[in-house]
């Protein structure tokens, strides 16, 4: 299910009772003593998505010491809509749990109820729902950068190049004028921002500070409790597209759309809505990229008149990626944990996961650092 915001809703956004609460403690710590070399960030995703599955339990009055095989797969079946690395990581925190159960010899109470064994070892994500751990595209069609024009070469993350992202902001769709300029400022927001499409969704004009061209946002997959630093964050856009974009938020917006009110609300907006839904969002971008000549599909490669494209080349989140994917390779002015405040990343392996190898001026670089 997803929220009033377009986001995928989980248990995580409801506390704990004290109950769960102190068994989820008692895994964690077995968690710890089990498994010695655990790093922080698989300590932090257990602990997350563990709590997934204990509140799922309270919700549907299961007693998680006592659960069984249908009511795993009752929890898979509700989120099956996410993405697959999604609910393969879900469905390995739940094997986690188990099995951290099964063998804990430390505390007596924690112990399963029943004499059955471990409830996931019956269920095969790849055999029964068709999920793998691998991302579809490359699960199916073992799809690189390397096989597609206008990409990166970092085999890692796909993402267009900055020459290829310039070609969209000539081929934005919109029979009129403020429908291309409201089109355009999407395309370049996502480029310039590398905001998600439901944080695009979300932004707000009083919260564009003109003079640092900066917004503040709030971030779609950030746990406040967790990081209160980075529930809400600033994305930068350059000076450029000042005078481009308040433009549209102060002159023409209003006037698009008979739903909102000058100069406050959402920045994106539709003739019929005071807030544009990342749907819609996506659905710009990728006809602007059909426009552009860049699109194509991913997943299938080569779809037959019955088939559905399950996934296209360009999209808002692969606009996201690419984003990064430039702060992080081409401008030296950004460093790796900036770049990671401005993508909205807990950890900052999930940035460096876009770094391209360079190891042909490696030693060059370091000749240069050192005599700085």
């Amino acid at each position: 299910m997803r929220d009033d915001k377009g986001r995928y809703a989980t248990p995580e956004n409801k506390e704990l009772s004290q109950e769960m609460e102190e068994l989820r403690g008692q895994y964690l710590a077995s968690l710890m003593s089990q498994k010695t070399g655990t790093s922080d960030r698989t300590w932090d995703t257990r602990r997350r998505e563990v709590g997934y599955w204990l509140e799922y339990c309270t919700v549907n009055g299961i007693d998680p010491l006592a659960a069984e095989e249908s009511d795993i797969r009752g929890y898979i079946q509700g989120i099956t809509p996410l993405a697959d690395t999604t609910v393969h990581s879900y469905f390995t925190s739940i094997q986690s749990f188990y099995s951290i159960v099964i063998n804990d010899a430390a505390d007596d109470s924690l112990e399963l109820v029943n004499s059955g064994g471990h409830p996931c070892d019956g269920i095969s994500l790849k055999d029964d729902y068709g999920i793998s751990r691998t991302a579809e595209y490359k699960r199916q069609n073992v799809i690189t950068a390397s096989n597609l024009d206008n990409a990166r070469d970092n085999d890692d993350v796909i993402a267009l190049r900055p020459n290829a992202v310039e070609k969209l902001f000539d081929s934005v769709p919109g029979k009129r004028r403020e429908t291309q300029l409201r089109n355009e400022v999407i395309v370049r927001l996502s480029w310039y921002t590398g905001a998600r499409s439901v944080e695009l969704s979300g932004m707000r004009i009083e919260n564009i500070d003109w003079d640092r061209c900066i917004i503040n946002i709030e971030s779609a997959k950030i746990d406040p409790r967790e990081n209160p630093g980075l529930a809400r964050r600033n994305v930068v856009f350059p000076k450029e597209f000042r005078l481009t974009l308040r433009r549209w938020c102060e002159r023409v917006r209003h006037s698009f759309s008979g739903q909102v009110t000058p100069e406050e609300g959402h920045i994106l907006c539709t003739t019929h809505s005071d807030e544009m839904q990342p749907p819609d969002i996506n659905d710009v971008i990728k006809q602007t990229a059909r426009n552009a000549g860049l699109q194509r599909p991913l997943r299938p490669v080569d779809p037959g008149p019955e088939d559905t494209v399950k996934e296209w080349f360009v999209t808002s989140h692969r606009l996201r990626r690419s984003a990064i994917s430039h702060w992080v390779n081409d401008i030296d002015t950004i460093d790796i944990n900036q770049a990671r405040l401005l993508a909205g990343h807990a950890q900052l392996s999930q940035t460096i996961d876009y770094v391209e190898d360079d190891s042909d001026s490696l030693a060059e670089d370091y000749q240069r650092g050192m005599q700085a």
